[in-house]
C-alpha cells in the first residue's frame, strides 16, 4: 500500500513536467516571427546591400554623378568638335569669298592695261606739243615707268616736236599682273635743224604694282 502510494505521487509529479516539455518543443518548432519583423529584416538587408554597392563604387571612383559627368563631358567634346569643324568650314568659305572678291577688285583695276599706255602717250603729246608744259608732262609720263629716270627721259624727248597716234593701243597679252601692249605712232623730231618724221610700232611690257596700277617695265621699238 505504501509502495503504490509512492508510485502514484511520483506519477503526479512527473506528468506535468512531461506535458510542459512536450508543449515547449512543439511551440518552438512552430514559432515564426511577426510579419512586421520579417519585412524590417528584408528592408535592412536591401539597404545594407545597396550601401555595400555604393561604397564599392566609391572605392572604385565610379559614382552615378561621375558617370553622368563623364557622359556629359563626352557629349560636350563631340559638340565642341562639331562646332570647330563648322567654324573651319565657315572660315574657309569666307577666305575663298575674300580671295574671289580681291581678285575681282584687282581685275577691275587691271581690266584694261592699254589705258595706262593711252595716258602715257597723252602726256608725251602734251609735253611735246607747241605751248605745252614740257617738264610737267614729262614727269607725269616718267611716273608711269617702274624705274624711271626723269633726266634720261626728258633728254630723249627734248627734240620731239609732235606725236600722233596712228592706231589705238592694242593688248597683245594679259595674264595676272603682266601685260603686253602695242601702239603705232608717228613721231616728228628736230634733227640737225630739220624736222624728220618716223612711223613706228612700240611694244610696251607692263606690270601691275601692289595697288593695281600698271607700270611700264620696258619697251621695244620697231620702225615701219
Amino acid at each position: 500500500m505504501t509502495r503504490a502510494k509512492y508510485f502514484l505521487s511520483a506519477v503526479v509529479l512527473i506528468l506535468p513536467l512531461l506535458i510542459i516539455t512536450s508543449c515547449g518543443k512543439k511551440d518552438e518548432s512552430k514559432f515564426t516571427p511577426p510579419e512586421g519583423e520579417i519585412n524590417t529584416d528584408k528592408e535592412k538587408e536591401q539597404r545594407e546591400r545597396e550601401e555595400f554597392e555604393r561604397l564599392k563604387r566609391l572605392q572604385e571612383g565610379i559614382t552615378d554623378s561621375s558617370v553622368s559627368k563623364s557622359d556629359s563631358l563626352l557629349n560636350f567634346k563631340d559638340s565642341a568638335a562639331a562646332v570647330s569643324d563648322s567654324l573651319k568650314k565657315i572660315r574657309t568659305a569666307d577666305e575663298k569669298k575674300r580671295m574671289v572678291q580681291k581678285e575681282k577688285e584687282l581685275n577691275k583695276r587691271l581690266d584694261n592695261p592699254k589705258t595706262a599706255i593711252l595716258d602715257y602717250i597723252e602726256f608725251l603729246k602734251r609735253g611735246t606739243s607747241e605751248g605745252g608744259n614740257f617738264e610737267q608732262n614729262m614727269k607725269k609720263a616718267n611716273d608711269l615707268w617702274q624705274n624711271g629716270d626723269i633726266k634720261r627721259f626728258t633728254s630723249n624727248y627734248k627734240n620731239t616736236k609732235k606725236i600722233i597716234t596712228l592706231e589705238e593701243p592694242k593688248v597683245i597679252s594679259q595674264k595676272g599682273n603682266q601685260a603686253v601692249v602695242d601702239v603705232k605712232i608717228k613721231k616728228s623730231d628736230l634733227i640737225k635743224g630739220k624736222e624728220e618724221e618716223s612711223v613706228m610700232t612700240v611694244r610696251y611690257y607692263l606690270e601691275a604694282d601692289n595697288n593695281g596700277k600698271w607700270k611700264i617695265k620696258n619697251n621695244t621699238v620697231n620702225k615701219n
